[in-house]
């Protein structure tokens, strides 16, 4: 699959659909076009989703206990997007399937190569990590947990012969506890992240991207 533009990545919704269309308005004021849903997400919202707007690519992933959707662009439990996109809902399963991409990706020499990226939900914790070849770094985490979550907004810019590990973090009321609103935008042409996170859904009615690649649409 050949991917190009900002990739919009949301996860672990559950049960929880009402403050969907909140973020897909956000996705269409910001004419974003390609949706990754990355496992635990009930299948009908999005599916109403592609259906209103069938020039839209989604690439759904699922976990063994989550339904598929075949209609979807990318149907499976875990999807390779150009090479250097990977998707999977859990951290395992991404490793298991592309565990020889990685190696073979971070054995080769540095020679300005598109970062490789690997993108999964289910610890409902939003994060960014760099894989380094003894160290791991974390860039950005976000806890879900009442008394420590905060809205938060953070673009980042991801260098080039790196692996990056990314999780959205959760989108969900999760059975009433306290709501957490997380979602992610790659920009894949400009190596770059934005990390998003809310308490309530009041913001995303005027939410605008900071990357430079969706500032000339707002």
């Amino acid at each position: 699959m050949i991917l190009r533009g900002v990739l919009a990545l949301i996860a672990d919704t559950h049960l929880y659909q009402a403050g969907l269309p909140f973020f897909f308005d956000f996705l269409q004021r910001q004419q974003i076009h390609q949706l990754a849903c990355l496992g635990d997400c009930q299948p009908e919202p999005f599916r109403h989703w592609l259906a209103l707007h069938p020039h839209c690519k989604l690439y759904w992933v699922y976990d063994v206990f989550w339904p598929e959707l075949p209609e979807a662009t990318g149907n499976g439990m875990a999807l390779d997007l150009a090479g250097r996109i990977f998707l999977a809902h859990t951290r395992a399963t991404a490793f298991i399937r592309f565990k020889d991409s990685v190696s073979t990706y971070k054995k080769e020499p540095p020679s300005g190569r598109a970062p490789l990226i690997i993108c999964h939900g289910h610890t409902h914790t939003p994060s960014v990590t760099r894989f380094g070849r003894s160290l791991n770094q974390i860039l950005y985490i976000n806890s879900p947990h009442h008394f420590l979550i905060q809205p938060r907004h953070e673009l980042m810019h991801l260098e080039n012969d790196a692996v990056y590990l990314i999780v959205p973090g959760a989108f969900t009321m999760e059975e009433g506890r306290f709501p957490t609103f997380n979602f992610a935008l790659l920009d894949t042409d400009n190596h770059a992240v934005e990390m998003f996170s809310f308490t309530e859904l009041t913001p995303l009615r005027s939410l605008r991207s900071s990357l430079p690649a969706l500032q000339k649409l707002t």
